[in-house]
């Protein structure tokens, strides 16, 4: 059972959204604004294992609070799934560059909530191994990353990303394996740019480049291998 908390100031939204949570049998705290969620982190015993927010909230927005939860080293870890009537592919891109591991647009099915709720949940689930390539390390279990001896932070998104890839190092991953096996979507969809964005912010973070690539190279109109690169 995971422990999910839920910020939407829709109270029908946000029963709906409790009560399709809780019938996966997920522990749940509904929260209206961000001046609640502060309030919670103060006051909860534990942090919660996934984030719901919503983006359009009132005094500060879902952009504001999701900046300032990755921002935040005891949370920057925690996925969040925004939920949001902004259907724009900029507030999507917006989202998603801000750190938000999946973005569900309203009207939202009550399944496909669930499955991706089920699926953000599955890709933190520790895995008892470690992965060495050249001067890359990756330790699952603890979801931590070293190039050489230097620690790197990564979002959940990010490291999941990371993972998969160093997992079938040395094959070219096309894009839609991505969505399809990181992010989830069972569906095919182009959103290749929230593939490109979280690329470009991880090779950023391993002090990677696309034109001299140590760890993740493009494959031009197919999608990325990882390689076992070595320090300069």
């Amino acid at each position: 059972m995971a422990k999910i908390w839920i910020v939407e100031d829709d109270p029908k939204i946000g029963l709906l959204i409790e009560m399709a949570v809780k019938k996966l049998g997920h522990d749940t705290l509904r929260l209206i604004d961000a001046a609640e969620l502060e309030c919670a982190l103060h006051s909860q015993n534990s942090l919660p294992d996934l984030l719901l927010l919503d983006i359009m909230l009132r005094a500060k927005s879902g952009f504001e609070v999701l900046k300032d939860w990755k921002s935040d080293r005891r949370m920057r870890a925690i996925p969040v799934i925004i939920i949001s009537a902004r259907s724009a592919e900029q507030d999507k891109v917006r989202g998603l560059e801000l750190g938000a591991e999946d973005y569900i647009t309203k009207p939202f099915g009550i399944r496909e909530l669930q499955a991706r709720v089920q699926t953000a949940l599955r890709r933190i689930a520790p895995a008892a191994e470690r992965i060495v390539l050249g001067e890359l390390t990756l330790l699952p279990a603890s979801r931590t990353v070293f190039v050489s001896e230097r620690h790197v932070d990564l979002t959940a998104m990010e490291f999941d990303l990371l993972c998969y890839l160093a997992r079938h190092h040395d094959t070219v991953i096309t894009r839609q394996t991505l969505l399809n096996e990181v992010w989830g979507y069972a569906t095919q969809v182009d959103l290749s740019r929230t593939v490109d964005s979280h690329i470009k912010t991880l090779r950023t973070k391993l002090g990677d480049t696309a034109g001299e690539p140590r760890f993740i190279q493009t494959v031009r109109g197919t999608g990325y291998r990882l390689i076992a690169g070595k320090a300069p």
